[in-house]
Formats: structure tokens, sequence, C-alpha cells
């Protein structure tokens, strides 16, 4: 049910990176291909497993240059902002 859900909802789309838990499920991966005109990539298993730590360090260095990280689509803030502590 769920392959069938992403291939309906991601139609639009041409490619699709996987990652998380869902990447390692085989049957999941087959039946959105067969169900799916997207291009899947699977990135390699360090990208998946440390998939969280890599956005906080993304996130910590746009902090470093006053970038934008926190959007107010996302957090229902005013406006978008820079967020995080720099010691």
């Amino acid at each position: 049910h769920i392959a069938q859900q992403l291939a309906q909802n991601l139609r639009a789309h041409k490619s699709v990176l996987v990652t998380g838990g869902g990447a390692y499920n085989q049957f999941l991966i087959k039946r959105f291909k067969e169900l799916s005109h997207c291009e899947l990539t699977l990135p390699p298993s360090d990208i998946i497993e440390f998939k969280e730590a890599l956005i906080f360090a993304f996130l910590g260095l746009l902090r470093l240059e006053n970038k934008v990280n926190c959007l107010k689509s996302v957090t229902g803030a005013s406006k978008d902002h820079s967020s995080g502590k720099i010691f």
C-alpha cells in the first residue's frame, strides 16, 4: 500500500532520493519501481545511516554563515531566520 501511495504522490517527479530505513526494504523499493516512472537513487549506506547528522551539520554551517536555516513555512514562525547558538 505504501509503495502505491508513494508512486501516486510522486508521479510529477522524475527522480527520487530514497533515504532512511525504507531504503533497506527491498520489497518496498521493488514495488515502488514497478508502480512508478521515477528514477530511484539509493545513496551509500553511510549516507542513509548518518543522514540526520549530515543535515544538522549543514544547518550549523548555514548558521555560521548567517544564512536562513529555519523556514517559517515549516516552523510556523512569523519569518525565516538563522537559528542556533554559536559558542
